[in-house]
């Protein structure tokens, strides 16, 4: 399913990305537009039309326009279907569908833009990464997909709250992504410095001097020997998989622009409400600097906090069908 926030709002390359995808997945796609306006749900005394007919107006007209995008993907062998939900705020209108169509994918497509023209998230794509379900993946570059390099951050230590399936889930969508556009997968994690690590830890805070060096080496040989198992499972070679010690924040956007990658594919976990403010931000900045595409997926079970019923029941009858 590919959300659009306006529906002539995607150029000739990113169109051709997601038919490139469409096709090597041998996937159908739906075109998607939510909109609402509250001034035609809520006219004013002196509205001279009634709010269906007016609601009805804009639904179609933007109907036709996301039509006239679906052609030119069908004339390129895509199977495209369209529709519209009248629904607010927008992310719940998108996460609705996806409960309601069960897509495999998500694409998204931000429309901020960075100081270097490229895309970057709003509020509307970072509640899609807080609460869509399924795997999401949101456009930031114009680079077709060509000598594609896929990028699989993972987190073996399972710091951050984050499941240990979620390595599973990020891995097994980047292989599919690799084979998908016959690209170069690699795999990266970053982790803390070991002086961070121990003044974290009360058990190696209170080891003794003299084997400090000795647990930290041990540390690190079970961690690399964890990565390198992933990857091993997904017949990455150990040429192709780097680990770094440092934050994530600063190393993972580092290593990205240095091999090239089109596609970083990172994991979220479920948190509580503390918890996502005190990541929020870091989310944010770490999505934002990435300077390429970005696939966020979720752990099994994750169950959206959106509910699969909308306020606003107009949508219902003014959506229709061709």
């Amino acid at each position: 399913m590919v959300a659009l926030p306006v529906p002539g709002d995607i150029g000739p390359i990113e169109m051709g990305k997601v038919s490139a995808l469409a096709r090597a997945l041998e996937a159908e796609v739906e075109l998607f537009h939510c909109i609402y306006d509250a001034g035609l749900a809520r006219p004013g005394l002196f509205a001279s039309r009634g709010t269906r007919e007016n609601i009805h107006e804009v639904v179609e007209s933007r109907r036709h326009q996301l039509e006239v995008l679906a052609h030119r993907m069908r004339t390129g062998g895509v199977r495209v279907r369209t529709s519209i939900r009248w629904d607010a705020p927008p992310y719940a209108g998108i996460v609705r569908q996806v409960l309601r169509h069960q897509p495999s994918l998500l694409v998204a497509h931000p429309t901020r833009r960075g100081p270097t023209a490229r895309r970057m998230l709003g509020r509307t794509d970072f509640k899609l990464i807080e609460s869509c379900p399924c795997p999401t993946l949101f456009i930031k570059t114009r680079r077709p997909y060509v000598d594609a390099v896929v990028l699989a951050a993972i987190d073996p230590s399972h710091a951050h709250e984050k499941p240990a399936a979620l390595d599973a889930q990020i891995l097994g969508w980047a292989d599919r992504l690799r084979e998908a556009l016959s690209a170069k997968l690699l795999i990266f994690h970053a982790h803390v410095p070991w002086e961070q690590a121990m003044r974290a830890d009360s058990q190696l805070r209170d080891a003794p001097e003299a084997v400090r060096a000795d647990v930290a080496a041990a540390c690190r040989g079970s961690l690399e020997s964890g990565v390198l198992a992933l990857a091993q499972e997904y017949a990455v070679p150990p040429r192709r998989v780097r680990i770094v010690e440092g934050p994530a924040l600063e190393e993972l956007p580092r290593f990205a622009r240095r091999v090239m990658a089109d596609i970083v594919v990172m994991g979220v976990a479920s948190r509580s409400r503390i918890g996502r403010l005190l990541a929020g931000h870091t989310s944010e900045r770490m999505l934002d600097t990435l300077e390429c595409d970005v696939l966020v997926v979720k752990p099994p079970g994750f169950r959206s906090p959106v509910s699969p019923q909308s306020a606003h029941h107009v949508q219902r009858a003014e959506a229709r069908r061709r």
